[in-house]
């Protein structure tokens, strides 16, 4: 049957309608499974994928809201805009998208979703005020449950960086009990907990957090709060890694962190045999993680710390570095000095017990590098002492006395004697029977009363530098000695460790 001009028309308008509803229902369905499949991707923690995921959600649902807002999929397709925004952390865009995802809405209950999503772009934007506003009005409404605990757990963010912290545990744990929460949400409740002094409920979430973390990767956040729990619950977070030690069958990278961690908790307890025994055990455990080399390190410093004979000190050699290669730069960048300063020690040390008297001041360099650079104040006073023993007579006798007077309240081992207050009184009395005029006495005590004083100072540190240098040329060919005597009068004396092996020497030695 023959149609009409009209009735054609009529038609073919029909037809496009409903060939363009079929488009957007293809393109919102799309867009829908490609959400579902970020979703499942981040899930399964392939943080890649599910970029690539949303970033699809974003491209068809924005072509539906963009060409097409009067469409009875547009404000669904704003929805998932701005969903897909948020998880790849575009905040401008997805706070712009919020306020379009609103405008569309036909329900009360939607339009509070979208000023929810919006609050949450708004904490991400650092406008916490706001945030926290729209976080709040969204959940004065009846919320789909996934959709109230992700907001609470939003507005309890912005609760902790406007220095709420008792407000923000609450909408963390309101948020956890409904939802399982991601480790940084479990990481961010704790750290809620811990700022409102609830170390006992911190810890316990610290623990699930490590629980969950099967592979022993840690974030540089998670690794300060343990430290900050480390110092405030020491016994708490003790047990609670001694427990999760219990496991069996884990991976060796999350023993390693786990015996970490427990070593720092036993450090705030003092109980370091505990702790250098299970960090020890970390370094072995994880030998190629990258807690490995902190364990190195952390094991290194309490031993330096405590030691009270020049072997302990020396002994930390090989972890030190092992620590210099650590692939995090905050390890490298503590333990390079540590082991540069170690190793000194070490040569210094054995000098000194080698040839005795001859190089005795060997000694009294190895005390300036124990109580200065390695902090190890036990071994610096047996040292200063020890040298006070080998060269009684010496130019630099004030200085030995009072680099031991300094550390008084320290004990070193029976390689060298200490009588406590009985060395400390014979040590006084000595100092009172130098001459008035000795350079270090008068430098110390402020005495010095013309240049004259001053330069005695600075020629006698010189010639402890000479003496320092000629006794690091028996183990050390790298170091020359400078010739003081062809040096300009007003020019500075170089220290001996920043010599250069190519300027001239003067190689012999006497002792």
């Amino acid at each position: 049957m023959k149609r009409s001009g009209l009735e054609a028309g009529l038609l073919a308008t029909v037809l496009s309608v409903a060939t363009a509803g079929c488009v957007y229902f293809n393109a919102m369905y799309d867009a829908g499974q490609a959400y579902d499949a970020g979703m499942t991707a981040l899930q399964e923690e392939q943080d890649q994928l599910a970029r690539q995921q949303f970033d699809s959600v974003i491209a068809k649902a924005g072509r539906i809201v963009g060409n097409h807002p009067g469409s009875k999929y547009a404000d669904d397709a704003a929805f998932l805009k701005t969903r897909a925004e948020l998880h790849n952390k575009l905040w401008e865009s997805a706070f712009t998208s919020a306020d379009y995802a609103r405008q569309l809405s036909k329900r009360s209950r939607d339009s509070a979703l979208a000023a929810g999503l919006k609050g949450i772009a708004a904490v991400q934007l650092e406008r916490l005020l706001l945030g926290d506003s729209l976080l709040s009005s969204a959940l004065a409404a009846d919320l789909a449950a996934d959709d109230r605990a992700t907001i609470l757990f939003h507005r309890g963010l912005a609760r902790l960086q406007l220095d709420r912290p008792a407000q923000a545990a609450e909408d963390l744990e309101d948020a956890a009990r409904q939802i399982d929460l991601t480790r940084e949400a479990r990481l961010e409740l704790a750290r809620a907990l811990l700022q409102i002094g609830d170390y006992e409920r911190s810890v316990a979430v610290t623990a699930e957090l490590l629980r969950m973390d099967e592979f022993g990767q840690l974030s540089e956040a998670g690794l300060a709060h343990v430290d900050t729990l480390a110092h405030l619950a020491p016994e708490s977070l003790d047990a609670s890694l001694e427990e999760l030690l219990q496991e069996e069958g884990m991976r060796p990278a999350r023993r390693s962190l786990l015996q970490l961690l427990r070593g720092r908790a036993l450090e705030d307890l003092a109980d370091y045999a505990a702790a250098l025994a299970v960090l020890d055990s970390s370094a072995s455990a994880g030998a190629t993680s990258r807690w490995a080399p902190q364990a190195s390190l952390l094991a290194s410093q309490i031993r330096l710390r405590t030691a009270t004979d020049p072997d302990q000190v020396s002994g930390t050699v090989p972890d030190l570095e092992r620590a210099t290669r650590a692939g995090d730069l905050a390890t490298r960048e503590t333990a390079i000095p540590l082991a540069s300063s170690a190793a000194r020690f070490r040569d210094y040390t054995q000098a000194w017990r080698d040839r005795g008297a001859s190089a005795a001041e060997a000694a009294l360099r190895g005390a300036e590098l124990a109580g200065t650079e390695l902090g190890s104040p036990a071994v610096a006073r047996g040292l200063y002492l020890k040298y006070l023993e080998l060269a009684p007579d010496s130019p630099w006798t004030a200085k030995a006395i009072y680099g031991a007077l300094a550390y008084a309240d320290y004990r070193p081992g029976n390689w060298v004697r200490d009588e406590g207050d009985v060395t400390d009184a014979r040590l006084v009395a000595r100092l009172d029977a130098l001459p008035q005029g000795d350079p270090y006495r008068q430098a110390i005590t402020g005495t010095a009363s013309d240049s004259w004083a001053d330069s005695a100072f600075v020629l006698a540190e010189a010639d402890l530098e000479d003496r320092i240098t000629e006794i690091r040329m028996l183990f050390d060919t790298t170091v020359v000695r400078v010739r003081r005597d062809s040096l300009p009068d007003e020019a500075p004396v170089p220290a001996a460790d920043s010599v250069a092996a190519d300027e001239p020497a003067e190689r012999e030695v006497e002792f």
